[in-house]
Protein backbone atom coordinates (compact mmCIF):
# COMPACT_ATOMS: atom_id res chain seq x y z
CA UNK A 1 0.00 0.00 0.00
CA UNK A 2 1.22 3.67 -0.68
CA UNK A 3 -0.24 6.39 1.85
CA UNK A 4 0.54 10.20 1.76
CA UNK A 5 0.04 11.45 5.15
CA UNK A 6 0.33 15.44 6.52
CA UNK A 7 0.29 16.03 10.16
CA UNK A 8 -1.51 19.00 11.66
CA UNK A 9 1.86 20.97 12.60
CA UNK A 10 5.53 20.27 12.43
CA UNK A 11 6.13 18.35 15.77
CA UNK A 12 3.34 15.43 15.41
CA UNK A 13 4.86 15.27 11.61
CA UNK A 14 8.39 15.33 12.87
CA UNK A 15 7.63 12.07 15.36
CA UNK A 16 5.05 10.62 13.51
CA UNK A 17 8.19 10.58 10.70
CA UNK A 18 10.40 9.24 12.91
CA UNK A 19 8.33 6.31 14.27
CA UNK A 20 7.97 5.49 10.83
CA UNK A 21 11.10 5.37 10.54
CA UNK A 22 12.08 3.10 13.59
CA UNK A 23 9.07 0.51 12.98
CA UNK A 24 10.85 0.00 9.17
CA UNK A 25 8.16 1.61 6.92
CA UNK A 26 10.59 3.67 5.41
CA UNK A 27 8.93 7.03 5.44
CA UNK A 28 9.96 9.78 2.66
CA UNK A 29 9.41 13.74 4.04
CA UNK A 30 7.77 15.58 0.82
CA UNK A 31 8.06 19.15 2.11
CA UNK A 32 5.84 21.09 5.17
CA UNK A 33 4.09 18.73 7.13
CA UNK A 34 3.64 15.76 4.66
CA UNK A 35 5.67 12.65 4.52
CA UNK A 36 4.94 8.72 2.36
CA UNK A 37 5.11 5.65 3.62
CA UNK A 38 5.44 2.40 1.23
CA UNK A 39 4.26 -0.37 3.09
CA UNK A 40 2.69 -3.84 3.56
CA UNK A 41 2.07 -3.04 7.48
CA UNK A 42 -1.50 -1.87 6.88
CA UNK A 43 -1.93 -2.34 10.86
CA UNK A 44 1.52 -0.16 12.02
CA UNK A 45 0.39 2.74 9.44
CA UNK A 46 -3.27 2.68 10.88
CA UNK A 47 -1.78 2.81 14.40
CA UNK A 48 0.50 5.77 13.15
CA UNK A 49 -2.05 7.37 11.91
CA UNK A 50 -4.55 7.58 15.35
CA UNK A 51 -1.63 8.14 17.31
CA UNK A 52 -0.21 11.34 15.58
CA UNK A 53 -3.99 12.58 14.37
CA UNK A 54 -2.55 12.66 10.63
CA UNK A 55 -4.73 13.24 7.55
CA UNK A 56 -4.69 10.47 4.62
CA UNK A 57 -3.92 12.70 1.39
CA UNK A 58 -3.05 9.71 -0.74
CA UNK A 59 -4.38 5.82 0.15
CA UNK A 60 -3.60 3.39 -3.11
CA UNK A 61 -2.64 0.01 -3.90
CA UNK A 62 0.58 1.06 -5.87
CA UNK A 63 2.55 4.31 -5.36
CA UNK A 64 2.23 6.99 -8.46
CA UNK A 65 5.11 6.74 -11.00
CA UNK A 66 3.09 9.12 -13.56
CA UNK A 67 3.53 6.16 -16.26
CA UNK A 68 1.22 6.24 -18.75
CA UNK A 69 0.08 3.76 -21.42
Amino acid sequence: MYYQLSAADQHSMKTAYWEAEMAGMDPTWLGGNTFDLGTGQIEKVSALISKHKLDILVESEYEPTGYRR
